[in-house]
């Protein structure tokens, strides 16, 4: 089994909560010799009403146990209607999470969020440190989602997705020199992306990958793009590639915006530093529309929705285009040759010029056409017919089929496309 101590499996490799709603992965980190995996979970119910973080350790990227969860709702006025999403870091052989505490009022309305922190010697048990610095002028309630790293000059830098006052989206920096007193240093990304900020962008993470520099986040608000297939989901993820000025504590973008995954549901992804220098990333495979998400098939039938990606090894290929695979310790493919039943749990690789139809059960299935991969399903709760494809080197995929969860990826990992499917 995937997770070595739970008495049921709902899934083969892809993590899930074993009751309630997980949603983003958080504070990805590889601690004394233990990989961990934490992420936002409801185990009051199927809706986002509450959150705590739940936590994943495994030895080998393979195998994962649950463990108790990391951090719940304690401190009135700061973390009282949830723990909010968040990062990791180490720092003198102790883990420090760094995460974004949520009040609601009498109603249930969210209205004030900040900035935490807590730590631990073990990575098991944390004691929180409490508010890290006030909310910023000029910013309404919505400012979340810490990510933090030590530069290369030996100071820390903590970003956050945020909406101004006027309704627009950015990310916006502090800097410290010893992770207790921080100086707000303005917007990460200046006039830049003016186009992609919408209302809101969440989850920031600046990461390196092979030499360069990555800029992920997750805008909310843009509108779909039918003609060029992009923005077709509810909220999006994507990135740029570009430099981070230390000294100006600003990233100066020198790309485009490119999508992360050309599917259904893939979004607030966040990645880990794995030994030997590897960048593994997961992404919360669940974002939709709340009468879809109210109605996922699990929830009726196991009182459970969502689950994480499969953890993706990232490079960046010779044109700075991201390049995602699933990692090698959970790939055993075999060759599909059977395209006339419906296609079970497993992994598999296709390598075929010719065009192709492939079922996934009664309500969704793949389609190559040229140079094209269609991806179609009946949307379990309206009935009507989806439609997301990617366009690349389309005759050679490798398909990682969970028994709802399929990422579909070109050999090269320059396309991948991930969804739910259900019958």
């Amino acid at each position: 089994m995937l997770v070595k101590n739970d008495s049921i499996a709902y899934e083969d490799d892809h993590l899930y909560p074993e009751v309630g709603l997980l949603n983003d992965p958080n504070g990805l980190v590889y601690f004394k010799g233990k990989y961990h995996v934490f992420y936002q979970w409801n185990p009051k119910g199927c809706t986002h009403k509450y959150k705590e973080w739940g936590h994943f350790i495994s030895d080998d990227l393979q195998t994962w146990q649950r463990v108790e969860p990391a951090l719940r709702p304690s401190m009135p006025d700061l973390d009282s209607a949830g723990i909010y999403s968040g990062t990791a870091l180490v720092k003198d052989d102790r883990l420090y999470l760094f995460y974004t505490g949520n009040v609601r009022n009498a109603q249930g309305q969210s209205v004030k969020s900040t900035q935490m922190w807590a730590v631990s010697d073990d990575g098991i048990h944390f004691e929180k440190l409490g508010q890290l610095f006030p909310h910023p002028d000029g910013f309404t309630k919505d400012v979340r989602d810490p990510m933090v790293w030590q530069g290369k000059n030996g100071h820390y830098f903590l970003i956050l997705g945020a909406q101004h006052d006027d309704q627009v989206g950015d990310i916006i920096i502090h800097e410290s020199v010893d992770l207790t007193e921080w100086t707000f240093r303005g917007s990460l990304l200046g006039d830049q992306l003016r186009d992609i900020r919408g209302y809101m962008l969440e989850c920031p993470d600046l990461i390196e990958v092979d030499g360069k520099q990555v800029l992920m986040f997750s805008p909310q608000g843009l509108p779909a793009d039918l003609m060029q297939h992009r923005f077709q989901n509810i909220h999006n993820t994507g990135y740029v590639v570009g430099r981070f000025d230390e000294e100006k504590a600003y990233f100066e973008v020198q790309g485009d915006f490119y999508e992360v995954d050309d599917g259904f549901e893939f979004y607030a992804p966040q990645s880990m530093l794995a030994p030997n220098n590897r960048k593994i990333m997961w992404g919360w495979v669940g974002m939709m529309p709340p009468k879809r998400e109210a109605e996922v098939p699990t929830i009726a039938k196991q009182n459970w929705v969502h689950t994480l990606s499969l953890p993706r090894e990232l490079h960046l290929n010779a044109e700075h285009k991201l390049v995602q695979q699933p990692i090698a310790e959970i790939l055993d493919p075999k060759p599909l040759t059977n395209f006339e039943d419906s296609l079970q749990p497993g992994q598999y690789t296709i390598d075929m010029s010719a065009d192709w139809t492939l079922k996934l059960g009664r309500n969704a299935e793949l389609k190559k056409r040229g140079s094209i991969l269609h991806f179609e399903r009946r949307q379990w709760e309206s009935g009507e017919i989806g439609h997301r494809q990617m366009q690349g080197k389309v005759d050679q995929l490798l398909l990682m089929v969970d028994h709802d969860v399929i990422e579909i990826y070109t050999q090269d990992g320059l396309n991948v496309m991930t969804g739910r499917w259900f019958g």
